[in-house]
C-alpha cells in the first residue's frame, strides 16, 4: 500500500498521473472479493483521476454501495486511507456538479467517530459548508450521530466560511461580494475559490427564480439591478443559459426585449420521465433495504460484536455467558 501510495505521488508530481489510473484500477479488481469492497488503494485510483482530471474511470467505483471493507496489517493507515477514499470521492463529485453525492461523501469523511480531529476532516468540512449552500440554499446541520469532538470545535471554527454562509442564507449579496474579496487568499489557500465563486453564481440564479414567482413580465434592466448583475446584457445571457438548463422556463420578446415568465408546462413526455425516475428511486430504495437486512443479520449472529456489546453493558448485568450464540 506505501509503495503504491508513493508511486502515485511521484506520478503526479512527473504531471504523468493519467498513466498510473489503468494500472490501480486492475490492482483493485484483483484484490477486491466483490465489487462492493473499499480497498486501501481505492483513494490512490481517485487521486489519479483527479490529477489526470479524468473522472469518468473512477466513476463506476464510486458509484458502488461499499458495504465491506479490505483491511492491511496498518489499522492507522486503513483509516487515514478510509478517509481519503470519501474526501477525494467528494471532490470528484463536486468536479462533475453531482452536489448531492459530493455532500453525502465528505458527510461520510465529517461524521466518523473520532478521538482526534485529523486535517481531511477539517478540509472536508470548509468544502462540505460551501457545496451545502449550493444545494441547500443554507449551511446544513451536521446529523446527530456526529462526534461531540467535532460539533464542539466546528462551530468556533472556520468564521470565515460561517459568516459566509450566513450571507448567503440571508441573500446579502453585496456582504457575499465583500467576504469573498476579502477571504480570497485563504480561499484560494485551501483551493476553494471556485467553490465559493460558483455559489455566487447560484445565489443570483437563485434570486432570478424568486422573480419568476413575482412577476409576469419584467425588463432585462430590471433584472440585473434586482439580482445584483452588472447590466442588462450580463443578466441576458444569465437567463439564456437558466432557459437552456430548464431551470426556469421564460421567453424574451425580440421586439421591446421584456421577459415573460411561464409555468412549468405539463405534456405527456415530461410525466412519463418523471414516473421512471420515481420507479428507479423505489428499486433502489427495495435494493438498499435488502441490503440493510442481509447486514442486520450478518452483525446478530457476530460472536465478537455480541460479546464486545455485551461487555460495555456488563455493569448492568449480573452474569451473562456466551456459548455458540446462545446466552445462558
Amino acid at each position: 500500500t506505501q509503495f503504491i501510495g508513493r508511486t502515485v505521488n511521484e506520478l503526479i508530481q512527473r504531471q504523468q498521473a493519467i498513466r498510473g489510473i489503468s494500472p490501480v484500477m486492475t490492482m483493485i479488481r484483483k484484490i477486491q472479493k466483490s465489487p462492493n469492497e473499499l480497498t486501501p488503494i481505492h483513494c490512490d485510483l481517485v487521486k489519479l483521476c483527479l490529477a489526470a482530471k479524468c473522472l469518468k474511470p473512477v466513476l463506476p467505483f464510486l458509484d458502488i454501495d461499499i458495504t465491506n471493507l479490505l483491511s492491511s496489517t496498518d489499522v492507522h493507515m486503513d483509516a487515514e486511507r478510509f478517509l481519503l477514499y470519501f474526501y477525494y470521492g467528494g471532490m470528484a463529485y463536486a468536479a462533475i456538479k453531482k452536489w448531492e453525492l459530493a455532500l453525502f461523501y465528505l458527510e461520510v469523511v465529517i461524521t466518523i467517530p473520532c478521538h482526534v480531529l485529523s486535517r481531511i476532516m477539517i478540509e472536508a468540512y470548509k468544502k462540505y459548508i460551501l457545496i451545502s449552500l449550493l444545494v441547500r440554499g443554507k449551511c446544513i446541520s451536521l446529523p446527530s450521530y456526529t462526534s461531540h469532538l467535532v460539533n464542539n470545535n466546528f462551530k468556533t471554527m472556520f468564521k470565515s466560511y460561517h459568516d459566509f454562509a450566513n450571507a448567503y442564507a440571508k441573500n446579502d449579496t453585496a456582504r457575499i461580494l465583500e467576504l469573498l474579496n476579502k477571504s480570497k487568499d485563504s480561499l484560494i489557500e485551501d483551493s476553494n475559490y471556485g467553490l465559493a465563486k460558483q455559489c455566487m453564481q447560484s445565489l443570483t440564479r437563485r434570486n432570478i427564480q424568486r422573480l419568476t414567482k413575482t412577476f409576469l413580465t419584467l425588463s432585462p434592466a430590471d433584472m440585473a439591478d434586482r439580482v445584483h448583475l452588472a447590466n442588462a446584457d450580463e443578466a441576458e445571457i444569465c437567463l439564456l443559459r437558466m432557459i437552456e438548463e430548464k431551470e426556469i422556463f421564460a421567453t424574451i420578446n425580440q421586439q421591446d426585449g421584456m421577459i415573460s415568465f411561464h409555468d412549468t408546462p405539463q405534456d405527456l413526455a415530461t410525466s412519463i420521465s418523471i414516473l421512471q425516475e420515481l420507479e428507479g428511486h423505489m428499486a433502489k430504495c427495495m435494493h438498499l433495504d435488502e441490503r440493510m437486512q442481509l447486514m442486520n443479520h450478518s452483525l446478530a449472529i457476530n460472536k465478537s460484536l455480541i460479546q464486545k456489546t455485551m461487555r460495555s453493558h456488563s455493569g448492568d448485568l449480573d452474569e451473562i455467558s456466551f456459548n455458540e450464540g446462545n446466552f445462558n
